[in-house]
């Protein structure tokens, strides 16, 4: 009877810990696809100003008319569409984060409506009334110490799953991150090759190539710095005080818009202070990393201690 009350228990807090793992993500995932949409139409609209500002240059006026006589109308025309690909930039990498945050959101909430949900606020109701009464017949020093033992045993698992989850996650990002570092590297050496010693033509286009080609990788390394921030609150919403992972400033790296480096043309110090800033991320991600693995021996080394004090007991 302890036996099987202890793994029904077990069973019961596993499922609620998931069921209550998903709502929390999906409350979450909910909130940032508001944020995302308000930021996505926000930036729709400055594209818009912007795009209407070109067009206005393009109108015949007199004005217009005379800037062109002044040589004033090119530089105008410039600044306008330095401004324009910047907003289109911002635009579109907001629109990329709002479908995957609504992909995300849509993930979470088919999980919520899995079947096993539906009663389980019910099923541990039941069970508690029931393990009250058994308390109530059998109570006895060992049983209690057995059931402290099983209650901390779930708890283990429940965090040791978490951070294997977030641990892997880590490993994502630091994969994607590699990855739009390596592109920015390869247009940092056509920059510096174009920059100073005249590359030319073939040279500055091979650079911009390179430099677009890292627009996606960047944004995936984002995708993915977010996902490694949601496997870390879960352990934060598990761990006691004793298991807290310290992130610092990491919880923030998601905020990070890598501002203006695609727009205007390049120029040199940019791709530069791009490779900084996601070396910087990067070292940030590997820290966090490996205090998981950290995290992960030791929570291993409880288990295993458990399981001695359990046999003791049992075999006493």
């Amino acid at each position: 009877m302890e036996r099987r009350m202890q793994e029904r228990q077990m069973e019961l807090t596993m499922l609620r810990n998931e069921r209550n793992r998903i709502r929390r993500r999906l409350e979450g995932a909910e909130t940032q696809l508001k944020e995302a949409k308000r930021n996505r139409d926000r930036l729709h609209t400055q594209l818009t100003k912007e795009q209407q500002d070109v067009l206005a240059l393009g109108k015949f006026s007199f004005m217009n008319k005379i800037n062109q006589w002044t040589g004033k109308w090119d530089e105008k025309m410039e600044k306008e569409m330095a401004e324009v690909a910047e907003a289109e930039l911002k635009y579109h990498e907001a629109e990329k984060t709002y479908l995957d945050i609504q992909a995300e959101t849509e993930r979470l909430r088919k999980e919520y409506q899995n079947p096993e949900f539906a009663y389980v606020d019910e099923e541990w109701d039941e069970f508690l009334k029931e393990k009250e009464a058994w308390i109530r017949q059998n109570d006895s020093i060992a049983s209690t110490t057995l059931q402290k033992i099983a209650d901390e045993r779930v708890t283990l698992r429940s965090l040791l799953r978490e951070i294997g989850e977030a641990h892997e996650a880590g490993n994502k990002a630091i994969r994607a991150l590699d990855a739009a570092l390596d592109k920015l590297g390869s247009a940092e050496g056509l920059s510096m090759w174009d920059t100073f010693l005249g590359g030319g033509l073939i040279v500055s286009a091979l650079k911009y190539s390179e430099v677009n080609s890292s627009d996606d990788l960047i944004h995936r390394a984002q995708r993915a710095l977010r996902h490694f921030k949601t496997e870390l609150m879960d352990i934060q919403n598990v761990a006691t005080d004793s298991m807290t992972i310290q992130q610092n400033d990491l919880l923030a790296m998601t905020d990070i818009f890598f501002d203006n480096i695609f727009s205007d043309w390049m120029v040199h110090t940019r791709i530069t202070d791009a490779k900084k800033n996601l070396n910087g991320i990067l070292q940030d991600v590997r820290r966090v990393r490996d205090q998981l693995a950290r995290k992960e021996d030791e929570i291993n080394h409880q288990l295993k201690q458990l399981d001695i004090q359990e046999q003791d007991i049992i075999m006493s």
